[in-house]
C-alpha cells in the first residue's frame, strides 16, 4: 500500500510539472479572463487557450463565472459567461480592476 501511495504522489508531482509547462506555452494569442465569484471580480491574463479553458471548467456557473476577452478569432473556449473576440489594441484598453463587493 505504501508503494502505491508513493507512486500516486510521484504521478501527481509529474502532472503538476507538466501543467506548469503547458501553462507557460504561448499559442500567439492573448486571453484576458474576468472571474466573477461570490461578489468579487478577478482579472488574469493567459497566453494559451488550454489555460483559460481550465479556469472556465473550474468555474462553470455554480461557483463562479468566467468572462473571456481574446484576440483569437478561431477560439474554441466554452464558458458559462461570455467570450468576446477583440483586437490587440482593444484588449490593451479593457479596464481591469480586481474588486470585492461587500453586501453588509
Amino acid at each position: 500500500m505504501e508503494q502505491l501511495i508513493q507512486e500516486i504522489h510521484s504521478l501527481e508531482e509529474k502532472l503538476s510539472n507538466l501543467r506548469s509547462q503547458l501553462y507557460s506555452i504561448s499559442d500567439g494569442y492573448i486571453y484576458l479572463a474576468n472571474l466573477r465569484c461570490y461578489g468579487s471580480s478577478t482579472w488574469n491574463t493567459y497566453t494559451n487557450s488550454y489555460s483559460v479553458q481550465e479556469l472556465c471548467n473550474e468555474y462553470n456557473g455554480d461557483n463562479g463565472i468566467v468572462d473571456v476577452y481574446t484576440t483569437n478569432i478561431n477560439h474554441s473556449i466554452h464558458t458559462y459567461g461570455y467570450v468576446t473576440v477583440v483586437t490587440q489594441d482593444e484588449i490593451k484598453n479593457i479596464p481591469q480592476r480586481n474588486e470585492v463587493t461587500s453586501h453588509y
